[in-house]
């Protein structure tokens, strides 16, 4: 008895193992260009519906940019879970330089000057990203980006 109740463990942990296994191939099926799209409607979809379109004046304009900016490591998070290997590299360099942004903004409390220095530098080096992201989108996700 024993021996049956030892292998029906292990039949259950075998199985239980190969789902597994197969589920976590599943996860890592490629990226497709569609599945990017519907990532990038979504996440703008999100972002609009939050902040809407732009404050068309002074401080206002300004307080909607400070908040929208704490949104856009996460949404390009997702956009670079979803890219393509064509698109990837862009999204990733965006990605980290938006990242290093944040950071900077952190530290620009105690030194101003150096964290508007280094996130200038920072966005700068990824101009050609986000040019690249945008005919990307533009190409294969709409005229509108979407």
């Amino acid at each position: 008895m024993a021996v049956m109740v030892k292998a029906g463990v292990c039949v259950a942990a075998a199985i239980a193992v190969a789902t597994l296994g197969i589920a976590g191939c599943a996860s890592s099926q490629p990226k497709t260009v569609a599945g990017f799209c519907r990532v990038y409607e979504q996440q703008k979809s999100q972002y609009t519906a939050k902040y809407g379109t732009p404050a068309s004046g002074g401080l206002a304009a300004l307080g909607q940019l400070i908040g929208a900016v704490s949104d856009w490591v996460p949404m390009f998070d997702a956009l670079d879970q979803a890219a393509p290997p064509d698109i990837e590299p862009d999204v990733s360099t965006i990605l980290d330089s938006l990242k290093q942004q944040e950071q900077d903004a952190g530290q620009e409390v105690s030194n101003p000057l150096a964290g508007f220095a280094s996130g200038l530098m920072s966005g700068l080096m990824a101009t050609s990203s986000w040019d690249n992201l945008g005919s990307y989108i533009t190409q294969n996700c709409g005229p509108e980006g979407g």
